[in-house]
């Protein structure tokens, strides 16, 4: 079965609104076993929703519209319906009884344009909204369903497991199959370079099939799709894939679909009972923010000192400041510095520190996106450099993601 999603709302075009109804649909409709083919956006206009509702129709078996349902002049979902079919709208007393009904037993004057939510395309039947006022509208023409909910979240996340999902299952039968995705999350390397050694992976694997993509600007997800009866028999596929795919780039591979690479590193140090301390200057504490974000992190995190300035590395972790006119800020010397003065002086176990350059002007002398690492545990710190780009932002949460990431590998080691 292919499906469409249509969102309806110029706020929507304008970005007043973030879409965030057509990516729920699109997860939720995947695990009944419907393939998504296209997602569109249109603005309060009778005749581009009416557009885009026929060019659906022309290929999809299902389109699922949400937003402009509500009693206002610019809701044209319902009128669009009806042009798009050549149905006309029809006045449906038992809607406008229970709508009467629902302002009043909340003393709301019910207003001129209220009533505009009880018309209906001919031969198309009410979906109730729990949630609000607005019922929802299903047509069925040459056997292709149209569903059109309100845009408000809830009501339209409430409209579709109440009355679309059961309407699409009865329509997929026995013989359906669901669609369930895996993510395995990889930080530290491209997408060319992680899909390289994959690449017969990627390219010969139809159930399931693995697709690289970016997530954000520090990491690269690999999204393993497989197609089954159920659950279970989905999982087996994707057990078998994910199995391949370690094989070739397990190192790169630090967690599966929620988990973030902090929550795997504070769960591994917990495993091993423990401590961690950070120090941090050019990630500002970054690093401490996600660690602090897992619960349970008190139990290993014990402190982290954000020594942005040389005087705070002077003052706070006691690095000779005639070091740091030596070696400079950003160097070698001072990450591992920062990192073993951080274990010293509150007793943890193992300590990482970050000093960079994040520019957008250099103010170090070193290139902008210069990052080096230290890392702390029994005996001379380990020194990583990493040179990295993008703007401020992106260099200074990539350099945080890469210092977990060391942390992460030296804990594999163990």
């Amino acid at each position: 079965m292919r499906a469409e999603i249509l969102c309806v709302g110029s706020e929507l075009l304008l970005g007043q609104i973030i879409d965030t109804n057509a990516a729920w649909l699109a997860q939720n409709l995947s695990r009944l076993g419907v393939d998504v083919h296209r997602k569109q956006t249109v603005g309060d206009n009778l005749e581009r929703i009416a557009d885009c509702i026929r060019a659906s129709l022309s290929r999809a078996d299902v389109l699922i519209i949400t937003g402009g349902l509500g009693p206002t002049n610019d809701d044209l979902t319902r009128e669009a319906i009806a042009l798009a079919l050549d149905a006309p709208l029809e006045f449906h007393e038992n809607l406008a009884v229970e709508l009467r009904a629902f302002f009043q037993a909340r003393n709301i004057p019910l207003g001129d344009t209220i009533l505009r939510q009880a018309y209906l395309p001919q031969g198309a039947s009410a979906l109730p909204n729990s949630n609000g006022t607005a019922p929802g509208v299903h047509a069925l023409t040459d056997e292709k369903h149209i569903f059109a909910t309100p845009g408000v979240p809830r009501e339209m996340k409430a409209m579709f497991n109440l009355s679309i999902a059961p309407a699409i299952l009865e329509t997929l039968g026995e013989g359906r199959q669901i669609i369930v995705s895996r993510v395995l999350r990889t930080t530290g390397i491209g997408e060319s370079m992680l899909a390289e050694p994959l690449e017969d992976i990627l390219t010969s694997s139809t159930n399931p099939t693995a697709a690289p993509l970016l997530f954000g600007n520090t990491e690269v997800h690999l999204r393993l799709t497989a197609k089954a009866r159920d659950e279970a028999e989905a999982n087996i596929l994707l057990d078998e894939l994910e199995t391949k795919i370690r094989a070739r780039a397990g190192e790169h591979i630090f967690g599966v679909d929620d988990e973030t690479l902090a929550a795997v590193v504070i769960r591994e140090m917990r495993a091993r009972g423990l401590t961690l301390a950070v120090a941090e200057s050019v990630t500002g504490g970054l690093i401490s923010q996600m660690l602090t974000d897992v619960p349970g992190a008190s139990e290993v995190l014990k402190c982290a000192f954000v020594t942005y300035t040389n005087e705070a590395k002077s003052g706070v972790l006691f690095i000779p400041q005639s070091d740091l006119e030596t070696h400079g800020a950003v160097s070698a010397q001072t990450a591992s510095a920062m990192a073993f003065s951080a274990q010293f002086a509150i007793g943890a176990d193992i300590a990482i520190s970050t000093t960079g350059e994040a520019g957008p002007t250099s103010q170090s002398g070193e290139p902008v996106g210069t990052i080096w690492i230290g890392l702390a545990h029994d005996g001379e710190p380990q020194i990583f450099q990493r040179e990295l780009s993008g703007d401020r932002d992106a260099i200074r949460r990539r350099a945080g993601m890469h210092a977990l990431n060391v942390l992460r590998l030296h804990l594999q080691k163990l």
